[in-house]
C-alpha cells in the first residue's frame, strides 16, 4: 500500500512538472515574426511582386557618413531584400527607427556608402544585401519599421533585448501590429497586450 502511494505521489509529481514546464518550452519554441533576424514578406497593391525583407544588426555604426552633416549618431542595420515574386524595386525611404517615447528616426536613404543597400530593381529571385542607417538624436532605437503608406507598418523588425527591461513598465509607444504572438504585456508592437 505504501508503495503505491508513493508511485502515485511520484506520478502526480511527474505530471506536474511536465505541464508547469509545457507553457515555457512552448513559448521559447515560438519564433517572434518581428524580431530582428525574422524574415518578413511585402506583397505591392496590385499583387504583381512580393519582396522578402530580412533585417538585423540594429547597432551603432563605425561606418563613415560622407557629405551628410550628422546631428547626432550614426546607427545602422543589415537589410536583405529578394524578389520572391516578379520584379521588385527596394523603397529605402520607407524604413525608419524608433525609440522609447515616440521618437522617430528616418532612414538616411541618401547616404551613399559602398556598404548601403542599393535600391535598383531585381528580378525575380534576385537578392541584395547592405546597410541601412539613421541618425540617432535621442534614445537608442529599439525597433525598425517598414511603412507603405497605411495607418499601420507594414513590417516591423524588434531588438527584443533592448525591449526587455521596458516590457514590465506601461508603454506609451505605439507601434501596432496584427500579427505579434511573441509580445508580453506593455509590448509597444501589440495594440492588445498594451
Amino acid at each position: 500500500m505504501v508503495r503505491a502511494v508513493r508511485r502515485l505521489i511520484m506520478a502526480a509529481v511527474a505530471l506536474f512538472a511536465l505541464m508547469t514546464m509545457g507553457a515555457p518550452l512552448a513559448a521559447a519554441a515560438m519564433k517572434c515574426p518581428h524580431q530582428l533576424g525574422s524574415q518578413q514578406q511585402l506583397t505591392d497593391a496590385g499583387g504583381a511582386a512580393t519582396a522578402e525583407w530580412t533585417l538585423t544588426d540594429l547597432r551603432p555604426s563605425s561606418d563613415a557618413a560622407p557629405g551628410y552633416p550628422l546631428a547626432g549618431r550614426l546607427w545602422e542595420a543589415t537589410v536583405t531584400v529578394r524578389a520572391a515574386a516578379g520584379a521588385v524595386t527596394p523603397v529605402i525611404p520607407n524604413f525608419g527607427a524608433m525609440g522609447a517615447g515616440h521618437t522617430q528616426y528616418p532612414v538616411l536613404w541618401q547616404l551613399a556608402t559602398p556598404a548601403g543597400i542599393s535600391a535598383a530593381t531585381l528580378s525575380e529571385g534576385q537578392s541584395a544585401t547592405g546597410k541601412i542607417y539613421f541618425d540617432v538624436t535621442g534614445p537608442d532605437p529599439m525597433a525598425v519599421a517598414y511603412n507603405a503608406g497605411g495607418p499601420k507598418p507594414a513590417m516591423m523588425w524588434c531588438n527584443m533585448a533592448a525591449m526587455a527591461p521596458m516590457m514590465s513598465k506601461p508603454m506609451t509607444m505605439s507601434m501596432p501590429m496584427d500579427d505579434c504572438p511573441c509580445c508580453d504585456a506593455g509590448c509597444p508592437g501589440c495594440p492588445e497586450r498594451r
